[in-house]
């Protein structure tokens, strides 16, 4: 698929449109707020800021020749105090109970004494002489309801509006925000659709575009990636079928001669042969039988799509090792190799594996260690029970594992081990035998001794 064109915004484009909708949206309840402000000013629902002061100047004659004053002839909001010119107080209405109503009387003089106009945060003092008297009003320079209870309920309207205002600001905010990441998830949800159909590998989708320039050039990588992985899975395909079919093929070839020799040795055991070279037909004819059965084996892998399951069971410890040791012991005659086997406590253990499995495993390590010992050397095993496992040790007479081998001697292919190249090998053996190993919930350590290689194998023991 091309590049998806046509006609679509970018993503400043959009953030931009985001920011313009804060700012509106931000105006708008910022005119709002102040027509609603207006309207209240304008219907006596609030009192402006200069309210009490215009009051009391717009009354300060009746104030001054007035006999008595009385609470009607003060704003509201506003409180007020007679003082005799001593100070003393006459009467008014400022709270006379409790030693902070009396500190207040008398902080209200001082402050007049003083010339200092105001009290405390918004609250100052207007002074009017009187005969004789002096009359001293605190009142407030804040916007206040005209309503009694309201205004004993929000006596600071100023912080309550700001702190209704502040709400709106983050609600508005939170709403655009919810609405933007929707908007922008819908246009996301294609990107995700593709990557969980690459992760899934079905490369067969085809999505569409999107009207976000970005997601655009995004989702053109990802058919990219898509075709490209397409073309590259088809060509593993490929070469798979190619060498499964070059397996069978060779292994359907390998049959011909390994019939051959099977029934010349077979016609050998009709002819007169000494003890010896019985032993050495019936070696011939079961590892041939062996290998016969790994060829039909290999032949039915390379035709299956999927590895082959273990075929788990009870095996009994002592009869797999005996059939190892056997084995072992036809495959140590060429080089004269002196073998030496020690199991301790195990006629009656039982493992559970897949026998033949287990025993290619262990063959591949018994394998490796007759390559790798020289003439007239020695292979050591020992197999003993300990805390519920097998504990399986083989140790060869050879050089020892390198420190290469040490870390990589299990991964496939590995042979660059200078310590142990005078042989030929195909990095192979460890592989397979630790993959074994593993799938039965074991484990396979490679080390030294000062007599050579070691493998300790540890299985679980029923």
């Amino acid at each position: 698929m091309g590049s998806i064109r046509g006609k679509n915004k970018s993503l400043r484009r959009i953030f931009l449109y985001y920011l313009g909708c804060i700012l509106g949206f931000s105006l708008l309840i910022i005119g709002a707020n102040f027509g609603l402000l207006s309207y209240a000013l304008n219907s006596a629902i609030i009192y402006p800021a200069n309210y009490a002061e215009s009051f009391i100047q717009k009354n300060s004659a009746i104030l001054q020749s007035s006999k008595t004053i009385t609470p009607d002839m003060i704003p509201d909001g506003s409180g007020f105090g007679v003082y005799d010119l001593t100070g003393t107080y006459q009467y008014g209405s400022f709270p006379e109970d409790g030693s902070d109503a009396l500190e207040k009387i008398s902080q209200v003089w001082k402050n007049y004494e003083n010339g200092d106009s105001s009290l405390s945060g918004s609250a100052f003092i207007y002074v009017i002489q009187r005969e004789n008297e002096v009359l001293l009003i605190t009142y407030p320079i804040s916007l206040q309801f005209s309503d009694t209870r309201l205004r004993q309920a929000f006596p600071n309207l100023e912080a309550l509006w700001i702190g209704l205002f502040t709400l709106e600001m983050i609600g508005m905010i939170v709403i655009l925000s919810i609405i933007f990441g929707k908007y922008l998830g819908e246009k996301i949800a294609v990107l995700q659709a593709a990557s969980r159909n690459i992760e899934n590998q079905n490369l067969d989708f085809d999505l569409g575009g999107s009207d976000v320039r970005e997601i655009n050039q995004v989702l053109d990588s990802l058919y990219q990636l898509r075709d490209a992985l397409k073309e590259s899975l088809l060509q593993q395909w490929q070469i798979k079928k190619g060498k499964q079919e070059q397996i069978s093929a060779l292994a359907h070839d390998i049959k011909t001669p390994l019939t051959i020799i099977k029934g010349n040795v077979e016609l050998l055991g009709e002819t007169v042969l000494d003890p010896e070279q019985m032993q050495y037909q019936k070696y011939i004819i079961e590892n041939a039988t062996q290998i016969e059965g790994y060829i039909n084996k290999l032949v039915e892998l390379s035709k299956s799509e999927t590895p082959e399951a273990l075929a788990v069971k009870k095996v009994a410890v002592k009869n797999l090792l005996d059939g190892i040791q056997e084995q072992t012991r036809g495959m140590i005659i060429k080089k004269n190799i002196n073998l030496t086997w020690q199991e301790i406590d195990l006629d009656k253990e039982v493992i559970q594996a897949d026998r033949e499995k287990l025993h290619r495993a262990i063959m591949n390590v018994m394998g490796n260690a007759v390559e790798f010992t020289p003439p007239q050397g020695t292979i050591a095993v020992t197999a003993q029970k300990r805390d519920s496992e097998l504990i399986l040790t083989i140790r060869d007479g050879g050089k020892g594992f390198g420190d290469q081998a040490l870390r990589h001697g299990k991964e496939q292919f590995f042979m660059s081990d200078s310590s142990r190249t005078d042989h030929k090998h195909h990095g192979m053996g460890l592989y397979i035998a630790d993959n074994i190993v593993k799938q039965h919930g074991g484990q396979l350590v490679i080390g030294n001794t000062a007599q050579g290689g070691l493998v300790t194998i540890t299985l679980k023991i029923l």
